[in-house]
Formats: C-alpha cells, sequence, structure tokens
C-alpha cells in the first residue's frame, strides 16, 4: 500500500483522527463511494482497526457486508481466466497453496496464518496509502503492510486506491514464494541504510519489478507483478504494451503513475534470472 511521494492521487482517501474513539477516512468527491454513508462509515471502522493495531497482534476481523462478500467473489470469478493465461508458474502454485475463500473476503489475519504456514510473510493493516520508507522497511521483518477495505461494490472492475484484493489477491501468494520473499527482504535491509534519494529509487525498483514485473516462460510472457494480479483490465491487456530489458539501474531510475495502466513492462528471462539480478542489484547497496 504505497504512495510514489507524499502527495495524494486523484480519488485517494485521506485519513483523519478526529479523537481516540473516531477515525474518519476523507474520501474525495470523485471516489465511486462518496455518495454511499453507510460504506464510509464502514471504512471509518476498517481504518479505526488499522490506526489501533499493535504489530504482532492478531489483526481484529473488518466488518465487511454481504454485498461486499458478493463483490469478492465475482472478482475472483473475473481474474481466474487471466490469472490461468498470464500469471507466472510461482503465483499459480502458491495461489493454490494460500487457498482463497471464494466466497468472501478472507479476513487478512487468516491470509496471515495460511501465509505463515508455508513459511511466509505477515499482513499487517495500515489506514491507507503510506510512504515507500514506511512500506519497504517493514519488509525486513517480514511484514508486508495492506489496507483491509475492499472498492465500492458500484465498480467493481475499478479502484481509486489500493484495496483488499490487491493486497491479498495481487501480493499474498508470492509472499510465500521463497526466492520472492527474500527480494522483499532485500528491498527492506537496504532500505534501512538508505537515504531519502535511495528510498526513492528503490520504491521505482520495486514497482517495476514486484509490482508490475514480466517473465518469460520458454516462449511465453507471464506476469509476475501483485499489481497486474490484482487488475482484471490490465492483466488482460499487458502483454500489448512494450516489453523492456530488465535492467534494475534503468528501473531504479524510470517514475511510475499509479493511476493509469503502465505503458511499458521491463521483462525478465526468467523468475530465476529476475530474482539474481534483483539479489546482485540490491546487495551491492549493502557492500
Amino acid at each position: 500500500m504505497i504512495n510514489n511521494d507524499s502527495e495524494d492521487f486523484a480519488g485517494q482517501a485521506q485519513m483523519s483522527v478526529v479523537d481516540s474513539r473516531t477515525v474518519v477516512v476523507e474520501l474525495d468527491q470523485d471516489h465511486p463511494g462518496f455518495k454511499d454513508a453507510a460504506y464510509r462509515q464502514r471504512r471509518n471502522e476498517i481504518a479505526k482497526i488499522a490506526y489501533e493495531h499493535k504489530t504482532g497482534m492478531p489483526v481484529p476481523d473488518a466488518p465487511y457486508t454481504q454485498e461486499e462478500d458478493e463483490l469478492w467473489a465475482t472478482i475472483l470469478e473475473l481474474l481466474r481466466p487471466v490469472h490461468e493465461q498470464w500469471a507466472c508458474a510461482e503465483y499459480l502454485e502458491y495461489w493454490d497453496k494460500v487457498n482463497f475463500p471464494e466466497d468472501r473476503i478472507p479476513q487478512m489475519r487468516e491470509v496471515t496464518e495460511s501465509l505463515r504456514r508455508l513459511g511466509g510473510f505477515s499482513f499487517e493493516p495500515v489506514c491507507g496509502l503510506v510512504l515507500p520508507r514506511t512500506f519497504l522497511i517493514e519488509l525486513k521483518n517480514d511484514i508486508m503492510l495492506g489496507t483491509q477495505y475492499i472498492r465500492h461494490y458500484s465498480k467493481p472492475m475499478y479502484t481509486p486506491e489500493p484495496d483488499v484484493v490487491h493486497e491479498l489477491v495481487g501480493h499474498g501468494p508470492m509472499l510465500a514464494v521463497p526466492k520472492f520473499m527474500e527480494v522483499n527482504r532485500l528491498f527492506g535491509e537496504v532500505t534501512a541504510i538508505a537515504d531519502d534519494a535511495l528510498v526513492q529509487k528503490l520504491i521505482n525498483l520495486y514497482w517495476w519489478s514486484i509490482e508490475f514485473g514480466s517473465v518469460k516462460e520458454g516462449e511465453a510472457l507471464k506476469s509476475m507483478g501483485a499489481g497486474l494480479f490484482s487488475s482484471i483490465g490490465e492483466l488482460a491487456s499487458f502483454a500489448e504494451r512494450p516489453q523492456r530489458d530488465f535492467e534494475p539501474t534503468l528501473m531504479e531510475n524510470t517514475a511510475f503513475d499509479p493511476t493509469q495502466y503502465q505503458p511499458f513492462y521491463f521483462c525478465g528471462e526468467s523468475t530465476d534470472d529476475v530474482v539474481r539480478i534483483l539479489t546482485e542489484h540490491l546487495q551491492n547497496y549493502l557492500r
């Protein structure tokens, strides 16, 4: 759940703490849920869970409605065929191992329990967008910061901000794949010693690899990125856009725009090759 910098993008939510008992999520007027009072109240309740949560403690369940559970089921149904066509082998393997429920939104604590049984990461809740340093540094502790709310039911194909679908469906399976766990940890370890300029490079690199990277499996093009795994439209069409060579130095100096489909992707020769390249590049910063 990362922001490219300290500014908010159009349509994304901001959070304010009124007092010790009240957390308010301020939705932009263009947000699909802006006029839905019940949705906004649930967003406030879910944000309060994150605000009050202590690291290492079980995450309280979010108050999802039947309508939102049905929305999750609809999204998974739409994603299944594009995953089968475009997701890398590791994602598909660990998707089956994580075993998400298809008829309801899984609680964050449930997914964490599933990942931990596989030796994977834990999810910790946040109220909304966090700065790159905050997001990246937790990775060294095997923690992925994420949100619990789901997009508004009126637009199942669209969310102006990363939601629980992005966090769990996008990141979840890959956070139990050993070689990708190691790379995520390395991002966190480098962030711990990085100045602001390097943090910006790291978040760019993370975006173009872990969020929106692509790879080859033989002659086939596949996604390995969380941002693609959770986007029905972008994953279904990502092969239509240019694929650039997987070069970390170029990637970390390439800015990104999270408000639209990416205009190109950086493609590795295989997931093993991607992990090797990223590992060597990140370890150079630790020497």
